[in-house]
């Protein structure tokens, strides 16, 4: 039903290694907060904070102090711990920036450079972050009961709050330096049945094909059936 060709212009992946250096600059942006972070809380717990005490952020503090902010001393040792509350969001920051700038930039210079439709690019590991942002933007990385599954990701991801470990996004990144990109184009049966079909019908094959892993794994559209029976009643 459907043909895969990879694109293998030099500028398409002068794009990607662009695109692998972002990647690789998140990657570097976390490692070296996360070890601020938890040295912070370090020093913070030798000097025997206690429950209740408080530590502020300020500035001109030598002549005319503004303080910003401000947390509970205990609080932030146990948030600044190796993969605690505050590594894990940063991480799970870092991953919506990754995705973003993959499907609002990097998919469609891509695409330009190839001669293709953006819509047509298939990346199983750009669905595997999608899934995750969407748990992260609009379920409140709140994992439901029937888990999460991947495509090229090895993560296990049980029910519950959504933990993204340093090690887990130093592991994606690995994957996003292998990723395999591919442009899925209907083949000329197949685009001479899309010519004849009504704009409902259109509507139903495209949002089909736009689900994760349809596309990709080349499943077939289940309104082809009445589409073709409608066609050869028309020919008759």
């Amino acid at each position: 039903m459907m043909e895969n060709k990879a694109s293998i212009k030099e500028n398409v992946a002068t794009i990607m290694e662009e695109f692998l250096d972002l990647c690789d600059e998140y990657l570097m942006c976390l490692s070296f907060a996360v070890m601020g972070i938890s040295a912070q809380g370090e020093k913070i717990k030798k000097q025997g904070a206690r429950k209740g005490q408080r530590i502020w952020i300020a500035s001109d503090t030598a002549t005319k102090p503004k303080f910003h902010a401000r947390m509970d001393a205990s609080d932030f040792i146990k948030k600044s711990a190796k993969d605690g509350y505050f590594s894990n969001e940063l991480s799970k920051s870092l991953l919506c920036s990754i995705y973003t700038a993959w499907d609002e930039t990097y998919r469609h210079r891509i695409a330009a450079a190839a001669g293709i439709d953006a819509k047509t690019i298939v990346a199983p590991l750009m669905g595997d972050l999608r899934k995750i942002r969407h748990c992260i933007v609009h379920d409140k990385s709140a994992i439901s009961e029937k888990g999460m599954n991947f495509e090229v990701l090895t993560w296990s991801l049980a029910p519950g709050k959504l933990m993204i470990t340093q090690d887990m996004f130093s592991e994606l990144n690995e994957h996003i330096r292998k990723i395999a990109i591919n442009a899925a184009r209907l083949s000329p049966e197949m685009q001479a049945v899309y010519d004849e079909m009504t704009a409902k019908e259109r509507k139903s094959f495209d949002d089909f094909y736009t689900k994760p892993g349809n596309k990709a794994n080349d499943v077939p559209w289940p309104g082809l059936p009445n589409v073709l029976a409608r066609l050869k009643a028309k020919a008759k």
